[in-house]
């Protein structure tokens, strides 16, 4: 009995290992069902677990992805839909399709769900994984934009700097090294002088060192808004606004390159001229050169008027030659320069027409003492400009035409007037004393005139004023009035003027 009962546990743990080890094999025979993910970027949108015919899971799962990758950088950013076939459902990504489902895609993962539900799950991974995936591209573009915003930053302020020391370095190697600067020669003839040409390269420094630093912000700024959606609308705006211009300018330079050349040509035939004319006068001004029509001491300012009107003579008579037209921009400068030469001798014209009345008019002669423009004196010269006047001193006084017009001009006389105040007796008769003034004065003045002021108990205050002759003068004139009251018998007064206290 008891063989039997371990008989028969044997055969049952026999068979359960045998059970037991015939399906572990059974299962390892089983061939594994392939499948691949379909990805974007490193994200999983779905898996594939069957092929389809002529195309395997993983040819099929390569083609999606790529699929969807292209699909990702669209900026219309399309969404996922379905189209439904008899048998199958293909799923597009605006007009781009993504992968072609069947009833094996939907069976082989599993389920009892049907074509057109497993094709509507896949659309939404899809769109989640698209959304994702732009958003996260988005930042990382953002955050891109602004390392790389902040990086060129830095870049062009170091070449700011960098260009800035470039620029120092160059003016102070024009300023400590001036011999090194040849003056601007044709031939043997010295057409620009080394300080001009030293003056010349140190404004194109300063010119190019601003221009490069403009460009340099220029371009920053165009690449800073470039970076950004928001501002990147700006961008051909500015740049419209800045090389539109210049490349038009461009365009009209490189078709009027002939005419630059010939003008070229004639501005350096006007500065050997200018050049001339500058070098012979200098002559003159040095003694190196006598002239019988010009005193050296004219050089200088006769050099300026001939250096401008040969100038501004070529400007006008030589710019129409060249352009081929009067109504060129040459032409305008030279009649522009005229109006502005016109405008600027306003004054000395209007000096001039003031003084034809006065000249021809003879309303003031040589000798005449006269009173003008709140100068006094003898007249010495009368021209068109200006009356040369004599003060007491001898000194002379240039008085311009021009002031008549609006202050009145006195004439006195052939001497200036004098006056004279004297206190005499209060108590003499003041037909007297007036008969005795003016008997001094008559004899002595071509006019005068005699005046009772005031009188008090202390003297009578009179004022004798009047023009001595040519030949008189105020202290002869004073020394006849005292000499006449004494012979009158007229006693002087005391004044009623007191000082108040110190």
């Amino acid at each position: 009995m008891g063989r039997s009962w371990r008989r028969v546990i044997v055969r049952v743990v026999a068979g359960a290992l045998a059970l037991s080890f015939g399906g572990t094999s059974a299962r390892a025979t089983t061939p594994a069902v392939p499948t691949i993910e379909v990805r974007v970027h490193e994200r999983v949108v779905f898996v594939l677990h069957a092929g389809r015919v002529g195309q395997s899971v993983q040819d099929r799962g390569r083609a999606a992805s790529v699929a969807l990758e292209s699909e990702l950088e669209d900026p219309d950013a399309p969404e996922a839909r379905v189209e439904e076939q008899p048998g199958s459902a293909v799923v597009f990504v605006g007009k781009t399709p993504i992968v072609t489902l069947g009833a094996d895609d939907a069976e082989a993962a599993g389920g009892d769900a049907s074509v057109h539900v497993y094709a509507a799950d896949i659309v939404a991974k899809i769109d989640d994984a698209l959304r994702a995936e732009r958003k996260r591209s988005a930042i990382a573009e953002h955050v891109f934009s602004l390392s790389l915003l902040v990086f060129s930053g830095l870049l062009a302020f170091l070449v700011f700097r960098r260009v800035g020391d470039v620029s120092r370095r160059a003016r102070l190697w024009v300023r400590d090294h001036p011999d090194r600067i040849p003056a601007f020669k044709l031939g043997r003839i010295e057409v620009v002088r080394p300080v001009a040409v030293r003056g010349a390269v140190s404004i194109a420094l300063a010119l190019a060192h601003r221009m490069t630093e403009f460009a340099i912000a220029y371009f920053w700024l165009i690449f800073a808004l470039s970076r950004f959606e928001a501002t990147r609308a700006y961008t051909d705006r500015l740049a419209g606004f800045v090389l539109v211009p210049l490349s038009a300018l461009v365009g009209r330079l490189g078709s009027a390159l002939p005419l630059l050349v010939v003008a070229a040509v004639a501005a350096v035939a006007v500065g050997v001229a200018v050049r001339f004319v500058d070098l012979f006068f200098a002559g003159i001004g040095r003694g190196e050169t006598h002239v019988a029509w010009l005193p050296r001491e004219l050089a200088g300012p006769t050099s300026v008027l001939v250096r401008a009107g040969v100038v501004l003579s070529s400007i006008v008579l030589a710019a129409p030659l060249i352009t081929g037209t009067d109504d060129g921009a040459l032409s305008r400068a030279g009649v522009v320069a005229l109006a502005a030469l016109g405008l600027a001798c306003t004054p000395v014209l209007a000096c001039a027409a003031a003084g034809v009345l006065s000249v021809f008019g003879r309303r003031v002669s040589p000798g005449k003492y006269i009173e003008m423009g709140g100068r006094a004196g003898v007249v010495r010269e009368v021209n068109l400009l200006e009356i040369v006047l004599e003060d007491p001193f001898g000194c002379q006084v240039r008085v311009p035409q021009l002031l008549g017009l609006w202050h009145p001009t006195r004439v006195v006389g052939t001497s200036p007037a004098t006056s004279v105040e004297i206190v005499l007796d209060p108590r003499a008769r003041p037909a007297i004393v007036e008969g005795a003034l003016a008997g001094a004065l008559g004899p002595r003045c071509d006019r005068f005139r005699v005046d009772l002021l005031a009188v008090d108990a202390e003297g009578a205050r009179w004022r004798i004023s009047g023009i001595p002759l040519p030949d008189e003068r105020a202290a002869a004139l004073v020394d006849a009035v005292m000499k006449a009251v004494a012979d009158a018998g007229i006693a002087l007064g005391r004044s009623s003027t007191r000082e108040g206290p110190g």
